[in-house]
């Protein structure tokens, strides 16, 4: 399992250097941006679970290697909960109102009224460092379970 905790701390750093370059070149603020953001984090993911159960391929059993991403994942938490909430609390305080005002011509352009608009751009500064940081653990544990499932399987077989 020393493996796995390596490669969480990996991905959580990885994560964590992403998400502080989206906040230093203001990317955050474009709303087409949140989606490219999802995107990194998940091929960074998915990448480092992969690595990581191809350490054991041969030798460990399928439970085994869930177990192993698993624990990659639940480090990567960490790190990746600790570091949303530093970047988004702390190193750039008006993180959400920022991202709130850029999202605001997106919603223009949908064709939202002007209510509509005003209530999305709401929700999105209302967005707390904290709930933000556990979107964050739920989805890399959930795409580290999901993925040490299928590649777990798939790397025994070709292994």
């Amino acid at each position: 399992m020393k493996k796995a905790v390596s490669w969480g701390i990996i991905l959580g750093a990885a994560v964590a250097v992403v998400s502080l370059l989206f906040g230093l070149f203001g990317w955050h603020r474009t709303y087409e941006m949140s989606f490219v953001f999802l995107a990194v984090a998940i091929s960074l993911n998915v990448l480092t679970v992969v690595l990581c159960l191809r350490e054991g391929a041969s030798t460990e059993s399928w439970l085994s290697q869930i177990k192993r991403g698993v624990v990659l994942g639940a480090v990567a938490s960490v790190v990746i909960f600790l570091s949303s909430w530093l970047i988004t609390s702390v190193v750039f305080p008006q993180y959400f109102a920022d991202m709130a005002e850029g999202y605001r011509a997106t919603f223009v352009g949908m064709g939202l009224s002007e209510p509509e608009v005003t209530q999305m751009v709401a929700a999105t500064a209302a967005t707390s460092p904290i709930g933000s940081a556990l979107d964050g653990v739920v989805g890399t544990m959930a795409t580290s379970l999901l993925v040490a499932i299928i590649a777990g399987a798939w790397l025994r077989k070709k292994g």
